[in-house]
């Protein structure tokens, strides 16, 4: 979707004009091929421009028209003054995601107005892990991490170098716990079935890294849910859970969710709080006033501007994308415009090792993603490939084209479970799906042959004479039970020996970006001195100081935990300053 007045480069490799913003529907949510051309080279957002002055807008005759310099978050446009309808309310929450809608409903619990505007056409939830610490139903399933917050806290910080703030990251250690259990009961009480996850599908007990067991709980992928959330384009489909359960709680509290409708700007006072925002929908534009908004808008993983800014390297590395085709860092230039702090570069990205060639997406699928052989261009083996994925994204990243080439053969069905992966990569998680794989295989996304000659002969661009001879020397690892040559675990040694045989060539996928508005332990946007920015709050994706370097996946669900959390705490704290608590 345009930016105005940026031409935008779109996946399809056309590029974008400018022009007036449309507004975003469910029609024009289609996912497509990643494009980027890494334009730029990554370079760190400079401090933000002065806030806008939406109550007593200077006019262009005493300013002189604007030239825009530099990236677009770093000058703010002109106020809009002109407007079809102007309304007053206590809580705006721009954003309809697991963030916006915890905010929007905690706010509404403490006796808060309260406006939700969402671009598209729905509620956005994706993903299968909700993350906490001591979370009433990981006590009922005999995990205890209570005692282990202060390690959790700084397994987040290691995973980003220390980049974090720990005041921030404690926060979400210190209430978690009363923020899924409020969105367990809420899940509950409107008919969606969630369940714990027990220890064995959290933690790998002999892996030579640590996980922690924080998975608070997953959604019970019933038969209706799929069948819905397929129909209406949830990934994966009973994330629709997420989606019916808000929506009707908000309603029940009386929130005004206004779908296809998007933020432009926000609206600042004469002292320099944020008082308001300007949407836009099919009636028009309107100024709602406010006395606190909070921004939940997601990443920014389709804005190829800021991926060129903030994460280097990616239009090298990432080979597809699942990031949500809305999510433009909206929410961060909005935010940038009126004077917050953005993480500086470089960001943290999600990424996933399931970037399958041949498939502009690829579900989030076990089977390509355990820890087979991986063999690069030049048919030699190159890591240990029993790491965590981001790890594993790392390291193929740095092959010939980014990529690896998996091999296993027929007895995946009882080595892959064997391998004893967890969460998303575990056989038995709900992505799981035979019917799925059984497909990609008759396609021909999934190679395969009765030999190991057959199959080097359709993996174009690899060294097959050497990739040959490294499967034998692989081979033998695996007989002998001991790999002397990058010390995967005995487990994990799955030997290519019974045909058929099957291969993928396969490289990063993007799932979300995690870094943004810089924010305090109170999740209030904070400038560049670190002040707070008064009436305005950020939670999920768009908000930062938190996730860098990697996504700490041994923190099972950290990403919807932390939006969950902070989205309900930033509702809280804007309803306080709304009702003058």
């Amino acid at each position: 979707m345009p930016i105005d007045g940026v031409a935008v480069r779109r996946h399809d490799g056309t590029i974008d004009q400018p022009k007036r913003r449309d507004i975003m529907t469910t029609e024009n949510m289609k996912l497509s091929r990643r494009g980027f051309l890494g334009l730029g080279a990554a370079a760190t957002a400079a401090a933000a421009a002065a806030g806008l002055a939406g109550c007593a807008p200077k006019t262009m005759a005493e300013t002189g028209p604007a030239e825009p310099e530099g990236y677009t978050w770093e000058t703010a446009p002109e106020p809009i003054t002109e407007v079809d309808a102007t309304e007053e309310t206590d809580v705006v929450v721009i954003g309809g995601g697991i963030a916006g809608f915890s905010a929007a409903c905690s706010a509404a619990e403490k006796g808060a107005k309260v406006v939700l505007l969402e671009k598209t056409g729905a509620g956005q939830f994706r993903g299968i892990d909700y993350g906490a610490i001591g979370g009433k139903l990981q006590l009922e399933a005999g995990i205890d991490l209570r005692d282990r917050k202060q390690d959790v806290l700084q397994e987040v910080l290691r995973w980003g170098d220390h980049r974090g703030d720990y005041r921030v990251v404690k926060a979400w250690v210190d209430h978690s716990a009363e923020a899924l259990d409020w969105a367990a009961d809420m899940l509950t009480n409107h008919g969606i079935t969630i369940a714990p996850i027990p220890m064995e599908m959290q933690v790998i007990p002999d892996a030579w890294y640590e996980h922690y067991a924080t998975d608070a709980f997953q959604i019970v992928p019933t038969d209706e849910l799929i069948a819905e959330g397929g129909e209406a384009g949830y990934e994966p489909p009973f994330a629709i859970g997420w989606a019916k359960a808000f929506t009707a709680y908000a309603g029940e509290l009386g929130v005004d969710v206004r779908f296809n409708t998007e933020a432009l700007q926000l609206v600042q006072d004469e002292a320099g709080a944020v008082a308001g925002v300007v949407c836009e929908d099919k009636a028009g534009v309107t100024r709602i006033d406010a006395k606190a908004v909070v921004m939940a808008t997601g990443g920014y993983g389709n804005d190829e501007e800021m991926m060129d800014a903030f994460i280097p390297g990616h239009a090298e590395d990432v080979h597809n994308i699942s990031t949500p085709p809305h999510n433009t860092g909206d929410g961060i230039r909005m935010g940038a415009w009126v004077g917050g702090a953005i993480d500086e570069a470089p960001h943290c990205p999600m990424y996933f090792d399931e970037g399958v060639e041949g498939l502009e997406h690829m579900p989030s699928i076990p089977l390509t993603r355990q820890p087979w052989l991986y063999l690069n261009d030049l048919g030699e083996r190159f890591c240990n490939e029993d790491m965590p994925y981001a790890f594993v994204c790392r390291a193929h990243n740095a092959q010939p084209r980014h990529m690896k080439w998996v091999f296993w053969d027929s007895k995946w069905e009882i080595d892959g479970p064997a391998m004893g992966m967890v969460v998303c990569k575990d056989f038995r998680s709900p992505l799981h799906n035979p019917e799925e794989i059984q497909q990609f295989i008759e396609e021909g996304t999934i190679l395969s042959a009765d030999t190991i000659d057959g199959l080097l002969a359709k993996m174009e661009g690899i060294d097959a004479e050497t990739a040959k001879a490294s499967i034998e020397r692989y081979n033998e690892l695996c007989a002998a039970g001991v790999d002397e040559d990058f010390g995967k675990r005995r487990q994990c040694l799955s030997s290519l020996t019974e045909p058929p045989f099957y291969g993928v060539h396969a490289g990063t996928t993007l799932l979300v970006t995690m870094g943004g508005l810089k924010i305090n332990e109170n999740q209030q946007v904070i400038d560049a001195d670190a002040h707070p920015i008064e009436g305005l709050w950020a939670a999920g994706n768009c908000s930062g100081s938190f996730f860098f370097g990697d996504y700490p996946i041994t923190i099972s669900g950290a990403s919807h935990g932390r939006a969950c959390t902070g989205g309900r705490r930033a509702g809280q704290f804007a309803a306080d300053r709304a009702l003058g608590a």
